[in-house]
C-alpha cells in the first residue's frame, strides 16, 4: 500500500510502546509490591506507564505525515480504531466501561482531524517553531484551565452516562482526551517534517535537555515539600489522569530521548517485528488478563511470584507478537484493516 520503505527504528519504537503497555497493564492487574526486591520492576513500570501511550500517539503523528489520506481512508482507519477500543473495553470490564474512550479513540479522532491540524506543519517553513508554539499553548491551558480537565479519579474518567459525556471525555475529560494529548501527535509530525537526520537529532536533544531540567526541578520541589512526585491519579506534582503540565513535559522528554536512542543507536531494533503487529498485540493482551485477573488473590501468590508473573506475561506477548508477524501476518488486525481500506 505504501511506496516508502519501512523505517526499522519506527517499528522498533512501536514494539517498545506496546511492550511497555503490556507491562503496565499486567502490573496494574496483578499489583505486585513494587518496592524492596521488586524496586527495579517498579521503576520500569512507573516509567513505562508514563511513556507508552505518549510514544504511541507520537508515532501516529509521524505516520500521518508520511502519507496524505483521503477522506474515505480517514473514516475507515478511525472507525477501525474506535472498533478496537470497543473490543478492548468489552474484553476488560474490570478496567473499563463499554463506551470508555481510550488511546485508540484518541488516535481515531486524531486521524479524522489531521486534515485540519496537520496543515500547520505541512505548510510551515519552521516546523520546530510550530511545535514549540503548540507546546506553550497546551501547557498554558493545563495550568490556567486545570479544572476543565475533570477530576483526577479513574471512575469519573471512564464512565459515560450519555453521548454528551462520551464526547466530553473524548475531547477533554477522559483518560486520553484530545486536549492535551494531541501535543504528542504534534511531536511526531514535527519529527517527520524535519528533513535531514541532523535537524531531527537537534530537536530531540534540545527537547530532552530542556525537559530534563524542568522535570528535575519538579522532582526537587516535590521532595522539599514532602509531596508525592508522580501518581496516576490523586494529589501529586505529576499526574497521568489528567495529564498535567509536569507530566506533559516529562512525557515529551522521555519520548524524545527514546526516539533519539532508536534512530541514532538502533537500541530497540529487536522489537521491530513486535512493532509491526502492535495493534493486534495491544487488543489481544487484555483477554487473558481478564480471565485470570484475580489469580494472585485466589492462589495467594507471594510478591516474588506476582512480580515473576508480570514479567513472564510481558515477555510472553513479546515472543507471541514476533510469532504472529512471521507465521500469520495476514490474519493480524493491521493486515485486515489495510486489506479492506478504500484506495
Amino acid at each position: 500500500m505504501d511506496s516508502k520503505p519501512r523505517s526499522i527504528h519506527i517499528d522498533a519504537l512501536r514494539g517498545l510502546a506496546v511492550l511497555l503497555m503490556v507491562l503496565v497493564h499486567a502490573a496494574a492487574t496483578w499489583e505486585p509490591p513494587l518496592s524492596g526486591n521488586a524496586m527495579l520492576l517498579g521503576i520500569v513500570v512507573s516509567a513505562g506507564g508514563g511513556l507508552a501511550a505518549p510514544l504511541f500517539v507520537a508515532l501516529l503523528g509521524w505516520g500521518l505525515f508520511q502519507r496524505q489520506l483521503s477522506g474515505k481512508q480517514r473514516v475507515w482507519r478511525a472507525g477501525w480504531l474506535f472498533a478496537c477500543q470497543l473490543a478492548v473495553n468489552l474484553s476488560a470490564p474490570h478496567l473499563f466501561e463499554p463506551w470508555t474512550p481510550g488511546v485508540h479513540s484518541l488516535m481515531g479522532l486524531l486521524i479524522l482531524s489531521e486534515a485540519w491540524w496537520g496543515r500547520w506543519w505541512r505548510h510551515s517553513s519552521a516546523p520546530s517553531r510550530t511545535f514549540s508554539g503548540v507546546v506553550v499553548l497546551v501547557l498554558l491551558f493545563t495550568l490556567v484551565f486545570e479544572s476543565l480537565q475533570g477530576p483526577s479519579n479513574w471512575e469519573a474518567r471512564t464512565s459515560s452516562a450519555g453521548v454528551a459525556e462520551w464526547i466530553n471525555h473524548l475531547v477533554i475529560t477522559g483518560l486520553y482526551p484530545f486536549i492535551p494529548w494531541a501535543v504528542f501527535a504534534a511531536l511526531g509530525i514535527t519529527i517527520a517534517s524535519l528533513q535531514g537526520e541532523h535537524r531531527r537529532i537537534v530537536l530531540l536533544r534540545r527537547l530532552s535537555g530542556v525537559g530534563f531540567v524542568v522535570s528535575l526541578g519538579v522532582l526537587i520541589d516535590a521532595w522539599q515539600n514532602q509531596k508525592a512526585w508522580a501518581l496516576p491519579t490523586g494529589e501529586a506534582s505529576l499526574t497521568f489522569f489528567p495529564a498535567n503540565a509536569p507530566f506533559i513535559v516529562a512525557a515529551l522528554t522521555g519520548t524524545a530521548l527514546l526516539w533519539w536512542l532508536a534512530e541514532k543507536t538502533g537500541a530497540f531494533t529487536p522489537l521491530s517485528n513486535l512493532g509491526r503487529v502492535s495493534l493486534t498485540v495491544y487488543v489481544l493482551h487484555f483477554f487473558p488478563m481478564t480471565l485470570f485477573h484475580s489469580v494472585d488473590e485466589v492462589y495467594s501468590l507471594s510478591s516474588t511470584l506476582t512480580s515473576l508473573l508480570v514479567v513472564a506475561y510481558t515477555l510472553g506477548w513479546t515472543v507471541f507478537g514476533s510469532w504472529l508477524y512471521h507465521r500469520i501476518p495476514h490474519l493480524t488486525l493491521e493486515a485486515l484493516m489495510k486489506r479492506q481500506e478504500p484506495s
